[in-house]
């Protein structure tokens, strides 16, 4: 199940997946193939909501520094 943070479609960093329509896809410049494993969907699930929780803590210290 998805974290209530992270609820956004698009591609999952630099990583080879990308979240449409509330799935998971693998990807390549050929092809998608839809994530049909639920434990592997889950996983990237939790690593989004912390990647997510990650660059807003970032933007807060940068924020915090000054910087932009």
């Amino acid at each position: 199940m998805p974290s209530p943070s992270f609820d956004r479609s698009g591609p999952l960093g630099d990583a080879p997946v990308v979240r449409r329509s509330g799935e998971w896809w693998l990807t390549t410049p050929v092809l998608s193939l839809r994530v049909d494993d639920p434990v592997f969907a889950a996983d990237l699930d939790r690593y989004a909501a912390d990647l997510a929780d990650a660059q807003q803590a970032i933007t807060a210290l940068r924020s915090a520094r000054g910087e932009s």
